[in-house]
């Protein structure tokens, strides 16, 4: 079997004594086809319980409207093939896409069900991360900037989840979802995703729980998945199987329910460019229990210094490849520090080559240790607020940003923005009851459609 441009499918050769129906995995974004056959036991184990597995490539870097309609044109040929309808098994974005192609671009009668494997229903913040003020050094030097990303924003999905929503097409196939809790080990590829986002809820290093699910799908199970390891046979398949047959009146499904998360988490963003030595600083307050410290980077071999506010020098970090999608051939340079001393802290970074970065700052606290700062717009009088509102239209292939910074976010009123993404960046800083300075940095997205409406 042979991957090829998108559009291309092909089938398992080596099926033989098939029966039921033929079953089609959809990779997500950023990979291709060979995601389910490379590194993956889901062909063998699929084989040899006797069933047909069919492999399509879609664009790794395109939106769902694209991809769909490419989809749906390509169901309708496999239907026409088999002579049967399709189960649909999808990996991450690959469960819109093909939701798009059964709501959107009519492909709903070739599918007979569709299994989402931790797709972001409702979009990603690590979405919104990539497109904020200041990822942009490093997503713009990594060209991670792509129609696909764009498109999982969570306002721009809230605007999907609308249009899509509401459509009688969403009842017509079944869907069953699963979703993932776990980040692999500590400082793997997935690790810092699961730590960022774990400020929004449980999550597989890359989607959140309550994105994987949908208010009129079945979510089969939640289990200690990363975002990985929930498309491999041997993890799911036993899952699966109950899915593959004619009648699933007998599946088991899960419990909708999170773990509640350990306290709570907050961040602080930086980024930028620099050529030989580069200097950020950043303040920890009193109370915070642990800090995570990451660099994410173009570069692999660059040298990295913490020093803390009494004197003492961190050198000890690790390095992993960003495996969520979002910053695609990113390094992600880490360090987790517990009882961090309250105070100025400094990171230094020595590279013979030109870098381009975000720093990332995550304060674990305590839940009873309540920061000033909760979320947007909750925070006490004396924070000072800086907006930075990245302007993304919808039809510009170079995403361009128009930057617009205040003080006073009422003096942009949302009913004066234009269609597209407005990517709001919030940066706080101000003094804790006790006096000293802290820093936070909050994002946010707002969705405006062609006809007017705001997510």
């Amino acid at each position: 079997m042979e991957t090829g441009k998108p559009g291309n499918w092909f089938i398992d050769e080596e099926a033989a004594n098939t029966d039921g129906f033929p079953i089609l995995f959809i990779h997500g974004i950023n990979t291709t086809s060979e995601t389910w056959i490379k590194e993956n036991d889901m062909l063998p184990i699929t084989r040899g319980a006797g069933y047909q597995s069919v492999f399509i490539e879609l664009h790794p870097d395109e939106d769902m409207w694209r991809n769909g309609e490419i989809l749906a044109e390509r169901l309708r040929e496999m239907y026409e093939f088999f002579n049967k309808k399709i189960i649909v098994v999808t990996h991450s974005k690959g469960g819109i896409d093909a939701q798009t192609a059964l709501v959107h671009y009519g492909a709903s009668s070739y599918v007979e069900r569709v299994i989402t494997l931790s797709t972001p229903h409702h979009g990603s913040e690590l979405a919104d991360l990539a497109f904020s003020k200041w990822a942009g050094w490093l997503t713009d030097a990594l060209k991670s900037k792509t129609n696909a990303v764009f498109s999982l924003q969570t306002a721009y999905m809230k605007g999907f989840r609308a249009e899509t929503d509401g459509s009688p097409l969403t009842q017509k196939n079944p869907i069953y979802t699963f979703g993932g809790t776990g980040w692999g080990a500590a400082y793997s590829e997935l690790f810092w995703g699961g730590l960022y986002l774990s400020r929004f809820g449980q999550s597989d290093g890359a989607v959140l729980v309550k994105s994987s699910r949908l208010s009129y799908a079945k979510e089969v199970a939640v289990g200690d998945w990363t975002h990985t390891t929930i498309k491999q046979g041997s993890e799911v398949f036993p899952y699966l199987k109950g899915l593959y047959k004619e009648d699933v009146t007998d599946v088991v499904y899960g419990e909708l329910s999170e773990l509640a998360l350990e306290g709570e988490t907050s961040v602080l963003h930086r980024g930028g460019e620099f050529e030989g030595i580069g200097l950020e600083r950043f303040f920890v307050e009193e109370g915070v229990e642990k800090i995570t410290v990451n660099w994410i980077s173009d570069q692999k071999s660059t040298v990295y210094e913490l020093i803390g506010p009494d004197g003492k020098e961190y050198k000890n970090w690790s390095v992993a490849l960003d495996a969520t999608g979002y910053f695609p051939g990113a390094y992600h340079h880490s360090i987790l520090l517990s009882a961090p001393v309250p105070g100025k802290w400094e990171v230094k970074a020595a590279s013979l080559q030109k870098e381009h970065y975000m720093l990332s700052i995550l304060f674990h606290k305590k839940r009873e240790g309540a920061l000033l700062v909760n979320a947007l717009n909750e925070v006490a009088p004396s924070v000072k607020k800086t907006y930075t509102i990245h302007h993304l239209p919808m039809k510009s292939k170079k995403q361009h940003s128009k930057i617009i910074t205040s003080e006073d976010l009422s003096s942009l009123p949302l009913a004066d923005f234009e269609e597209g993404i407005h990517n709001i960046t919030t940066d706080l800083e101000g003094k804790t009851e006790q006096g000293n300075d802290f820093q936070r940095t909050t994002i946010q997205t707002v969705y405006v459609d062609g006809k007017g409406n705001i997510y």
